[in-house]
Parts: structure tokens; C-alpha cells; sequence
């Protein structure tokens, strides 16, 4: 379905659900082809390797169900969007992905921290998790 219709396809949606109630680490890439948020990549690899695959002059939104453990030191996940925005992206993809970033945030549910990154060597699993547990305050802590 078309971004600039401010709306995404159902299957998306549904697909993004499934993999937010599975509670493992997992994540999904999604890109905007042309007016549509589209799948990119569905993977279950470390972030790390994910990160890796993201382009070095496209912008991308990822979704990661990040592992962490709750105060009482009980094993969880935390959705993670993260907005992944190089330097080095085109101008025009730069406005077309920030302005159909906030439909991230309305369609998709569970999304515990939004972080937005624009260069890969800050986009290490420790960092990300870091900033995760800081966001999240006293009730999530960084898995070690």
C-alpha cells in the first residue's frame, strides 16, 4: 500500500506480529520502493550481520527484537525501530523516509525505543542494547 496514502499492506503488518511475539532476536529490514513500505529482508542473523547488509547510500527502517533481562533478571526482548539514515543517502530519499517514519510508530505495535543512526561503526549490538536499557530505565538491563 502507498506511504503517501499513509497507509501499509496488512500482511506487513501481520508478518511484523508474528515475529514480535515469537520473543527471540530476530528483525526485519523494510524500504520504501517507490510509494510502498515493502519487506526487505526477514532475518533471524545477529544484528550485527544484519547491520552489515544495510546500504551505505540508503536510508532503511529496521525493526530488531532486541534479547535483555527485566530487574528481576529474567530474559526478555525489547522492540527495537531503529531509523537508519546514512550521510551519504540522496536528498529526496532522506525527506521521503523521515516523512513516513511517525507510520512506523502508528502501525506498528511494541515498540519499546526508537533510535535513528546514520553511520554503521555506532551500530554495534553492545551500543544499541546500551542505549535500549538507558532508555528503558531501571526495569531493563543490557544481556551479556
Amino acid at each position: 500500500m502507498s506511504i503517501s496514502g499513509q497507509d501499509i499492506d496488512p500482511e506487513l503488518i501481520k508478518k511484523y506480529e508474528e515475529m514480535r511475539f515469537e520473543k527471540k532476536p530476530q528483525g526485519m529490514i523494510l524500504k520504501i520502493d517507490e510509494e510502498n513500505l515493502i519487506l526487505e529482508k526477514h532475518t533471524t542473523e545477529p544484528f550485527e550481520e544484519m547491520v552489515a547488509s544495510l546500504p551505505d547510500n540508503e536510508p532503511r527502517y529496521i525493526l530488531y527484537d532486541f534479547p535483555m533481562k527485566n530487574r528481576v533478571g529474567l530474559d526478555d526482548t525489547r522492540m527495537l525501530f531503529l531509523f537508519w539514515m546514512p550521510m551519504e543517502s540522496p536528498v529526496r530519499l532522506r525527506m521521503q523516509y523521515a516523512g513516513a517514519k511517525s507510520l512506523i510508530n502508528t502501525k506498528f505495535n511494541g515498540i519499546s525505543v526508537q533510535l535513528q543512526e546514520d553511520e554503521k561503526s555506532s551500530l554495534t549490538a553492545e551500543r544499541i542494547k546500551s542505549k535500549m536499557a538507558a532508555r528503558q530505565g531501571a526495569n531493563y538491563q543490557q544481556m551479556g
